[in-house]
């Protein structure tokens, strides 16, 4: 296994065999064939974990 980044976005990425990993410390588990697939799918759950946290629970009920 050879590290490819030691931290992006809080996973290591790195490559075993023809696979491409990113791992986080809380165990979630990416992989892809292409580097670019498993950057963009890091990119793209950290993308929407962001905007969950950033909601506002108060805006998702009406209000009368």
């Amino acid at each position: 296994m050879r590290t490819i980044y030691e931290n992006y976005r809080g996973f290591k990425i790195s490559k075993q065999e023809s696979t491409y990993n990113a791992i986080q410390a809380d165990g979630i588990v990416f992989s892809r064939w292409q580097l670019s697939q498993v950057l963009d799918t890091v990119d793209n759950y950290v993308e929407v974990m962001e905007n969950s946290l950033s909601e506002d629970p108060q805006t998702d009920f009406p209000l009368n």
